[in-house]
């Protein structure tokens, strides 16, 4: 089964507070690893206060940005962000049992510092690197697309995305929140968060197809 190093850091942590902002990651962190523990070949682990790495199955690891984007949104009340650097490529060592992903190394590992560098250079949230330049190019075509819708939301919107993402379907969520189906199908409908949401899914498809012999 593929699977995808997956590196982050923190955008503006310091004018957020570094000490509260590590503890933010932390926790998030710390929901993700459980939330998506069949997902993870080598959990997600902070390193440095602000930053974190992890390895992903590849059909799975776009709910993984996306959830912690959105907590890290929601818990900061859009004060605080995350770059994800994703990357293709052999890991040297077996994923059976990996408990801690800075003992690995291979070339997924360059390619997700690499991914990483270039989001921060080029001020991007997610971005890819791998062995196929077509699907890198497009890849990283419509996560800027991604990017672009999700910079708009408000911390709410973001945080109906989540709770969307979770239900899969807008008739529990509108049953949730005690408002008429309509209503929440409009909302995420105006928002982008249906087309984000069927953008991420599709992509997710591609990069498990990706990485198979």
């Amino acid at each position: 089964m593929p699977h995808l190093v997956l590196n982050g850091d923190l955008i503006a942590s310091r004018a957020y507070g570094a000490g509260e902002a590590a503890r933010l990651l932390a926790d998030v962190v710390h929901e993700a690893n459980g939330r998506f523990a069949g997902a993870l070949a080598a959990p997600l682990r902070v390193v440095q206060g602000d930053a974190f790495q992890g390895v992903v199955r590849a059909g799975s690891v776009l709910r993984v940005v996306f959830f912690v984007q959105a907590r890290l949104v929601v818990r900061s009340n859009g004060r605080l962000k995350s770059r994800f650097g994703m990357g293709f490529g052999a890991i040297d060592q077996s994923l059976g049992g990996a408990s801690d992903p800075s003992l690995l190394t291979g070339p997924a590992f360059v390619s997700a510092t690499a991914a990483l560098e270039a989001a921060r250079k080029e001020k991007r949230q997610l971005m890819l690197q791998g062995p196929d330049p077509r699907l890198t190019a497009a890849a990283n075509g419509a996560f800027g697309l991604v990017e672009f819708v999700w910079n708009r939301w408000s911390p709410e919107v973001w945080r109906r995305a989540q709770r969307y993402d979770e239900l899969e379907a807008v008739k529990p969520l509108a049953a949730e929140l005690g408002v008429s189906y309509q209503a929440v199908h409009k909302q995420l409908h105006q928002r982008g968060v249906l087309a984000v949401r069927e953008a991420l899914v599709g992509l997710e498809k591609l990069l498990e197809r990706e990485g198979k012999p």
